[in-house]
């Protein structure tokens, strides 16, 4: 997702785990269709060009509704890279006594912690997805056996090369590979134009979108919105409400939330113009988490400056499968990924498009695959 919010560090990306952790400590975050929620915002895209008839009519449909979650998740996810997270800390701390966990309870859910989850999950019953969450710790803390030592959790250390391991199955494979065989005049045409080998465009469509299979749950309008009219740690604070936030971490929080919001501001505008240009509905575009659009997940802003049109139909389409393979070479063409570039240079140009060095990895590692090499 090139031009996002710092996602998806470490593991599965640290945004998972942020948005489990919201999940679990507030699921009071419902949508509240509040009247007039919309009301300035409007008036600020109106006072900024876009079509008021436009805007207001989006924001009257009741697709569109505020979620408070969306910021919530992403202060969480900072929260916990700054300071730790209490109840990460507490299901370590537990986990420790049960012998699943042998590091620190710091708060952070790293390689260790995810593994002793995993591993305490599946003697329990439990579906083994490594998060955290409230009624885990419950689950630890209602529970008194240690763990086997068949596992194997003592003297566990983290690989040196990391990957996103629900990518690397034999599942989330086969549609790589299907996706390569079915279009691979397209990634040739797009690698003589741009330079991108076509595996490695198919391992980052991969691991973004299951090469279009899954682009997202909830409108990026909705997503953006939500966001732009959350400009504070008030507005989510319900999220935190066991993690004990110090005045100055609020205060924190606080000018992060106020960044964030005029981030999600000027993304919104750009999905609005994005939308407009191409003659697109607004309406029949999911994003992300954070509002990222199409197979190859572009913010908004992006689309303006590396959009192609690859099939030739006149418009950006995003969620076309040619007009994304080709706007995702000409992105990474830009930062570095030009014809004959060595191996370095396709890594730091996949760096742009997501500063996660497991993000890194496992591009790559699904690219080798489909050369035949095998997997780390």
């Amino acid at each position: 997702m090139p031009g996002n919010l710092g996602k998806r560090p470490g593991r599965a990306p640290a945004w998972i785990a942020a948005l489990a952790l919201a999940a679990a400590l507030c699921p009071c975050l419902a949508r509240p269709a509040l009247a007039g929620r919309w009301d300035a915002l409007i008036e600020r895209l109106a006072g900024d060009g876009l079509d008021r008839g436009v805007v207001a009519s989006t924001f009257a449909r009741p697709e569109v509704r505020y979620d408070p979650g969306a910021m919530g998740k992403k202060l969480m996810e900072y929260h916990m890279a700054a300071h730790g997270s209490l109840l990460v800390s507490k299901i370590q701390a537990r986990l420790g006594e049960l012998e699943y966990y042998f590091g620190p309870a710091d708060g952070r859910l790293n390689y260790l912690t995810k593994m002793g989850v995993k591993a305490f999950q599946a003697q329990n019953g439990l579906a083994p997805d490594g998060l955290p969450s409230a009624g885990l710790l419950a689950a630890a803390m209602a529970q008194s056996a240690k763990a086997p030592e068949a596992l194997g959790l003592r003297g566990l250390v983290a690989p040196k090369v990391s990957v996103y391991e629900s990518v690397l199955t034999p599942e989330r494979l086969a549609e790589a590979e299907a996706f390569y065989r079915d279009n691979l005049s397209l990634l040739r045409g797009a690698q003589a134009r741009y330079g991108a080998p076509e595996e490695i465009i198919v391992g980052l469509l991969t691991v973004e979108t299951r090469v279009g299979k899954f682009l997202g749950e909830d409108l990026a309008v909705g997503v953006l919105a939500s966001m732009a009219v959350s400009p504070s740690y008030a507005s989510v604070a319900a999220v935190f409400s066991e993690e004990n936030v110090t005045p100055a971490q609020a205060a924190w929080l606080d000018a992060k939330a106020a960044e964030k919001a005029q981030w999600a501001y000027r993304e919104l505008k750009a999905l609005f113009a994005y939308a407009s240009a191409n003659h697109l509905d607004i309406m029949n575009m999911p994003g992300s988490i954070y509002g990222a659009i199409g197979l190859c997940q572009f913010m908004p802003s992006n689309v303006s400056r590396f959009g192609v049109d690859g099939d030739g139909d006149g418009c950006v389409n995003l969620f076309n499968a040619a007009d994304a393979v080709y706007s995702l070479a000409n992105y990474l063409n830009y930062h570095g990924l030009t014809p004959g570039a060595g191996i370095e240079s396709q890594r730091k140009a996949l760096y742009h498009y997501n500063h996660s060095l497991v993000y890194v990895n496992t591009i790559m590692a699904v690219a080798g695959h489909l050369r035949g090499e095998p997997l780390p």
